[in-house]
Formats: C-alpha cells, sequence, structure tokens
C-alpha cells in the first residue's frame, strides 16, 4: 500500500491534462419533430476528455447510434466535470440538467481513486436515481459502468491491481443499485481493453473506446426490435 501511494502521487504529477473538447449539446436527424433527449451527466468522461471533438464524445456517438436505430431526431447535452465524484455531481451537477428520456451516467473511477467507500458511491448513486427519476418519472437511466483500471497504460503496478479491485466493487454496488430500480440498466466493460482504445494521457478512453461503449449501451437500451 505505501507503494501504491507513492506510485499515485507520481501519476498524478506525470500525467498530461488533457482539454474538455468545445461544446456542450447537439442535434442529430432532418430538424422536424420534437427530438429524443439525451443527457450525459457526470465526470470527465462526459466532459469529453480524451477525445478532440464532443461530436465524438460518448454521449453524442450513443444519441447518434441511437438516431440511426429509431429514426428520430435526438438531441443531446453534456453535463460533466473534470474530477467529479458521485458527491459531487450528486449535489453540484444533477439539480442543474433537464429533463430527458434518457440519462447516461459516467461516475465512480474518481472515488476509487480517492478512497471512497463502496457503501457511500452506492448511497450517492441511489439518490442520483431518485432525484433523475423525480426530473423524469420515465426516463430510462444507463449507468456506464467501471472500466478495467488495471488496463490503464499510465497506472503501474501494484497501483492499477488494487484500483481494479475497488472498481469492481463499486460495479457490484451499481448493479445492485440498479436491480432495486424499473429502468436503471448498468453496463458491464470487458475485462481487458488494448492501449490503442486509451487517448494519450493512458487514462481517458479515445474515440474508438467511445463508439465501442456506446455500442455496448446501445445493447441494454432501447432493445432492438
Amino acid at each position: 500500500m505505501p507503494i501504491a501511494v507513492l506510485q499515485g502521487l507520481w501519476v498524478l504529477q506525470r500525467t498530461p491534462r488533457l482539454p474538455s473538447p468545445a461544446g456542450c449539446s447537439g442535434r442529430i436527424g432532418i430538424g422536424l419533430g420534437a427530438p429524443l433527449r439525451i443527457v450525459g451527466l457526470g465526470d470527465s468522461i462526459m466532459a469529453g476528455i480524451g477525445v478532440r471533438e464532443q461530436c465524438d464524445s460518448l454521449t453524442a456517438t450513443y444519441a447518434r447510434l441511437l438516431q440511426e436505430r429509431l429514426q428520430r431526431d435526438v438531441e443531446w447535452h453534456v453535463h460533466g466535470h473534470n474530477g467529479a465524484t458521485s458527491a459531487s455531481v450528486l449535489h453540484n451537477l444533477a439539480p442543474t440538467v433537464p429533463a430527458a428520456q434518457v440519462y447516461l451516467l459516467s461516475l465512480g473511477v474518481n472515488d476509487v481513486t480517492w478512497g471512497v467507500e463502496a457503501d457511500r458511491f452506492g448511497r450517492n448513486l441511489e439518490e442520483l436515481v431518485r432525484l433523475l427519476r423525480r426530473k423524469s418519472p420515465s426516463a430510462t437511466i444507463l449507468f456506464g459502468g467501471m472500466p478495467p483500471l488495471d488496463c490503464c497504460p499510465v497506472l503501474p503496478w501494484p497501483l492499477n491491481s488494487i484500483l481494479a479491485k475497488r472498481a469492481r466493487e463499486f460495479q457490484q454496488t451499481a448493479i445492485e443499485v440498479a436491480a432495486r430500480h424499473k429502468r436503471v440498466l448498468c453496463f458491464q466493460f470487458p475485462s481487458t481493453m488494448t492501449a490503442d482504445q486509451f487517448a494519450s494521457d493512458g487514462f481517458h478512453p479515445a474515440e474508438n473506446a467511445c463508439r465501442r461503449w456506446a455500442e455496448g449501451l446501445l445493447e441494454l437500451w432501447p432493445p432492438a426490435n
């Protein structure tokens, strides 16, 4: 553990800080009729860090795939903040988001790195689901899942192993929260990710990873048939 702490400090000092791409919303379709609204909410993933253009972010990519499937205009918005924890998403970001048909959630990694307990994360996620449900009672809420942190190129061993173990605990907690609510679904990452799926900082997902992630979320909702 002392080695992992030192490694964590070293990683923080050496990892480049990538900027958020410009933009926070868009519309896909032909511009007719009421669009289906997608809101991405959470940490740096939702802010688009790791991709060069916001149109290639997780939220925008999912919106594009959804529009292709439904053949209906889709409007997307991102509400993300670099470094956001489940607590800051719940208390600072979530109260400001609009009503939507679909919410995409990305949170938990910063809780893992800052030593937040899984139970506390679970309580924050539970409250977040309830808050969003009050805004949009019939919305589908998709939790993006916890990535396999032991695959991040920037994280050395044993730090990556310790963080990955905690991430798996958070994933199980999120699954349990989702099971208690209707129309709340939890994505399960594959157990491995290759280095080419990460951005230049070796931590955030690159464009190709966001595409695969969005495809996985689309398998959760809506049903293909």
